[in-house]
């Protein structure tokens, strides 16, 4: 009798510790929707972490210096009298209105990766943005 105890105090044991670890685990790899902020975060980490270069208004700059610059951009822009509400602005009107061009010159922003041809920054952070949306 105590042995039929035992293993079945064992069993339900075993069950429900099989049942934590997908509740446990799913929760950490699953893919959570993100704030407009959190995309454009994202974005500009990506930015930084480019396997080449940014060319803006003619001129290479290494992948972080085009970080902190929209970085820079995106603060001015936020203040801004003509701005959205901050807490209106998406990651698409953040690639369209601050990762895309310069606002002196009008000249697109480009990338150059490393292994392969220039392209305009705003093919590649829209690219990208879809790469976080699809939680890839």
């Amino acid at each position: 009798m105590k042995v039929r105890r035992f293993f079945r105090f064992i069993s339900i044991i075993i069950f429900f510790f099989v049942i934590q670890i997908p509740i446990v685990y799913g929760k950490t790899n699953s893919c959570s929707p993100l704030t407009e902020e959190q995309k454009i975060e994202k974005l500009l980490k990506s930015v930084g972490k480019i396997q080449g270069s940014f060319i803006r208004n003619g001129e290479t700059h290494t992948p972080e210096e085009a970080e902190k610059h929209l970085r820079y951009k995106l603060e001015e822009a936020k203040n801004s009298f003509f701005a959205p509400n901050p807490k209106e602005w998406t990651a698409k009107l953040f690639i369209e209105k601050v990762a895309s061009q310069s606002f002196l010159t009008g000249t697109p922003y480009r990338i150059k990766p490393s292994n392969s041809k220039e392209i305009l920054s705003a093919d590649w952070l829209l690219a990208e943005l879809s790469k976080i949306e699809s939680c890839l």
